[in-house]
């Protein structure tokens, strides 16, 4: 009977040792912590730089995550591709919320202050999802052909259906079908500038890349203007005075001004994909070199060597 009991208690000890292991913590970032994070996906990682530009910590994530979004400054959500889940982190404590079952094929998340919803792109499913920040559904709707980039503005939800010739655009709240726009297929990366205009990158399709940023009316959903840039221009960002840039094709950051001029260039990484705005800064990654280069003033003041590329940079900076 000792022995019985001895195996007894030794199983239960066991099996809850075993339940204990089996969500990672992550290590804390301070809670009033400004930082820039660049989540890197060749070997799945996730960088805290601060202003100084040093890394001052770092995730090694136990999955295959290729994005992540903030919901509300203290908690991250990070998904991938290939997973059937994302998953919600708190900052402060490292430590795993909840996760929400997703299936795979996420392609994006984002984040909507007003409504407090996460937005989550599926391009398995085309469809676009509505969660609380509690991670229960709260909406669905179908789009178009492999839904990715996605930007709220004034009530709407714009989403680029990626494999398609057409934006969707959602309300926010109960993601109902409000407008179609037709667009080049294989767009990607857009910013709403002088809050009228829809400023809309693109990779190109084959053997056919593409080298303008189109530039659309948000009342008409007409194409009004273009800008002819560097190869691939697939990330952008403004700031109050300017749009940034970035052409992966040719490794380039080009500054435009509000009305479409083109002011100057600069080659910056290998092979970047994406670039945001932190503190005085201009943040570019090179996916191919590891790097993150801070620019100021159309130079690089900083460069600061990150996880395995990277691909997406998250940006949180506290209220004064």
């Amino acid at each position: 009977m000792r022995w019985q009991k001895f195996w007894m208690i030794f199983l239960l000890s066991f099996a809850i040792i075993l339940g204990g292991c089996g969500k990672t913590a992550y290590p804390s970032i301070p809670k009033n912590q400004d930082f820039i994070a660049s989540v890197n996906i060749q070997a799945p990682s996730i960088s805290f730089i601060n202003e100084q530009g040093k890394v001052f910590e770092t995730w090694k994530l136990d999955e295959g995550y290729t994005g992540a979004t903030l919901i509300n400054q203290q908690q991250m959500l990070l998904y991938g591709f290939q997973l059937k889940k994302a998953t919600v982190y708190n900052l402060t404590t490292g430590k795993q919320e909840f996760s929400i079952d997703t299936g795979v094929g996420v392609t994006n998340a984002i984040y909507d202050k007003v409504h407090k919803q996460i937005y989550l792109a599926n391009g398995k499913t085309n469809r676009v999802t509505a969660y609380n920040e509690q991670g229960k559904l709260m909406a669905k709707q179908k789009v178009g052909n492999y839904p990715m980039s996605m930007l709220i503005h004034n009530g709407q939800l714009i989403v680029v259906n990626y494999k398609d010739t057409k934006l969707s655009i959602l309300q926010t709240k109960s993601l109902k079908p409000l407008k179609e726009w037709t667009i080049e297929k294989s767009s990607n990366g857009m910013v709403v500038v002088k809050d009228d205009q829809l400023w809309l990158g693109g990779h190109g399709e084959g053997i056919k890349p593409n080298s303008t940023v189109d530039i659309f009316d948000l009342r008409t959903g007409k194409k009004i203007s273009q800008i002819q840039l560097p190869m691939m221009p697939v990330g952008l960002v403004k700031s109050d005075n300017r749009v940034y840039v970035i052409s992966h094709g040719e490794s380039t950051i080009s500054e435009v001004t509000l009305d479409g001029k083109v002011k100057r260039e600069l080659e910056v990484g290998a092979n970047p994909f994406t670039l945001d705005l932190f503190k005085h800064y201009v943040v570019v990654a090179g996916y191919d070199d590891h790097h993150l280069y801070f620019l100021q003033n159309g130079k690089i003041a900083k460069t600061i060597n990150v996880g395995k590329g990277p691909f997406q940079l998250l940006v949180r900076e506290t209220e004064e």
